[in-house]
């Protein structure tokens, strides 16, 4: 991994323009082959995972060991399941009908500890020169318009993850200089978090286009400023239950979606 330069995110207020720059962890993001793909073909995916997202096939995640699943929800809300066809692809099990879909991956759940000697897959218990122990998860969403968009209020309901960005609108409406609204939830309930967007192209960096904040009611919106493909992440933090085992929970979750 290059060398990420932490940056000063001063002024961070919903509907501001920022370019930021920020040292993070990995994140995990859905990749759609085709975000808008004619009537009755397969959708295919790969799994996005790193620091920054620069192009729809940058850092991928090959082999399916680490993920806990991968799925749709059509817009009539039933499942279609995605499977492998190779290393590091993905394609739904058949081809899409008209419609508007929603693609769902998650990470496996699970500790993740640092010592002195690095990190290590587990609880703090029996550790010795443990720095820091968290309880993590990590999940994408993708919006997909196979032909023309229909109104689909299965986009529109939460899937149940820990930490989901819940879309308020279909991009498939949207233009440059237009808003995506959005709700995040946290264990089912609306937090206030810090949100960060960017497009495919905007930089090769960990740089994102565009910051903001929820509200209390977990709404935020972020400007289209370009048109092309987009992503939106969130982390949240709470304490641990029990810090015998962790000192936090870690949730990171992202939205993937096209705007033309």
């Amino acid at each position: 991994m290059r060398y990420l330069k932490p940056s000063i995110l001063a002024g961070m207020f919903s509907g501001i323009f920022l370019l930021t720059t920020v040292a993070q962890a990995h994140f995990l993001w859905l990749n759609a082959h085709d975000y808008t793909p004619k009537a009755n073909q397969a959708a295919r995916f790969t799994v996005g995972w790193g620091h920054a997202f620069y192009n729809p096939v940058g850092d991928i995640l090959e082999g399916s060991d680490m993920l806990g699943g991968i799925s749709m929800i059509d817009p009539q809300g039933k499942t279609i399941a995605i499977k492998p066809f190779n290393s590091f692809q993905y394609e739904s099990e058949r081809p899409l009908p008209q419609g508007t879909y929603l693609a769902m991956v998650n990470r496996k759940e699970g500790f993740s500890t640092k010592t002195v000697d690095g990190y290590k897959h587990q609880s703090r218990k029996g550790l010795k020169n443990v720095i820091h122990s968290r309880y993590t998860g990590m999940y994408g969403k993708a919006i997909i318009n196979v032909g023309a968009p229909t109104d689909s209020q299965a986009m529109l309901k939460p899937v149940g993850d820990a930490l989901e960005i819940v879309p308020l609108v279909n991009p498939a409406s949207l233009k440059v200089g237009d808003y995506f609204r959005f709700k995040l939830l946290y264990q089912g309930k609306p937090v206030a978090e810090y949100i960060n967007a960017t497009y495919v192209g905007f930089s090769q960096d960990n740089v994102w286009a565009y910051s903001t904040r929820t509200g209390s009611n977990g709404e935020g919106e972020v400007k289209m400023l370009q048109s092309g493909v987009w992503v939106l992440k969130a982390n949240h933090k709470a304490p641990y239950p029990k810090p015998e085992e962790a000192d936090e929970y870690s949730y990171t979750t992202s939205l993937t979606f096209e705007v033309r």
